[in-house]
């Protein structure tokens, strides 16, 4: 069967077609896999930013750098300047040192006790615990504690608080917790009434405190404990 001259000619056509598609897609894929790996610069915490901490303050202090990332790595709002604007907020959740400053993180103004929800009538209290005394990392962000005391002479241990809520560890509250988030911090805070805040710290300077963790269903009696003449059972 003969070919004729035109379909010859289709054929060319075609493959010279096929060859240009070819080398545009792979010229294009070059610049699709460039794209997100161009540099950026943004700005960076160099320090712990706290809530309320003004952004203009922050650059002042030196505690905001330029650093460069992957474009395709950096959310839509990580700042890559600060203008006259953006130099009055205020940032509204805190940043840790090496994080980048996202727009979504600053305000005009910052809400007192963003990080930490204080029950009505309460009063948030920090103590430093070590591992031992805080039932390793056990205790977390929502955990109900029973608050041993023990005098510094040891002569004594006794219930202070028989149950306490564990409002942080750290910097991790019930109102951030992430599940899947670690801390090594020693810092426990609970949320007490007054009287029991008052309570916690003078216990704090006059003795150890010791944490339980307690069950749902778990009863400790305040005031309970043991003495050294007690200690093995003795009367």
């Amino acid at each position: 069967m003969k070919v004729s001259k035109l379909s010859y000619i289709v054929a060319i056509v075609v493959a010279v077609l096929a060859g240009v598609a070819v080398y545009v897609y792979q010229s294009t894929a070059d610049t699709r896999a460039l794209a997100g790996k161009q540099a950026v610069n943004v700005i960076v915490a160099k320090a712990d930013l706290n809530v309320g901490v003004k952004l203009s303050d922050a650059v002042a202090q030196g505690l905001v750098k330029y650093e460069a990332f992957p474009q395709g790595a950096v959310p839509s709002d990580a700042l890559t300047s600060i203008d006259a604007t953006l130099a009055n907020k205020m940032v509204s959740r805190a940043i840790g040192a090496g994080q980048l400053v996202l727009g979504s993180e600053l305000a005009d103004f910052a809400v007192p006790n963003a990080q930490i929800q204080i029950p009505s009538g309460n009063i948030a209290v920090s103590v430093s615990m070590d591992d031992a005394s805080r039932v390793a990392s056990f205790v977390v962000p929502g955990s109900h504690v029973v608050v041993y005391w023990t005098k510094n002479d040891a002569s004594e241990s006794r219930v202070l608080l028989p149950n306490a809520n564990v409002l942080a560890v750290g910097s991790t509250s019930t109102t951030n917790a992430n599940a899947n988030s670690s801390t090594t911090s020693s810092l426990v805070t609970l949320a007490l009434e007054p009287a029991d805040a008052s309570r916690l710290i003078l216990a704090s300077k006059t003795g150890s405190l010791y944490f339980g963790l307690l069950a749902s269903d778990t009863v400790v009696l305040p005031g309970s404990g043991t003495t050294d003449g007690t200690l093995l059972g003795g009367k």
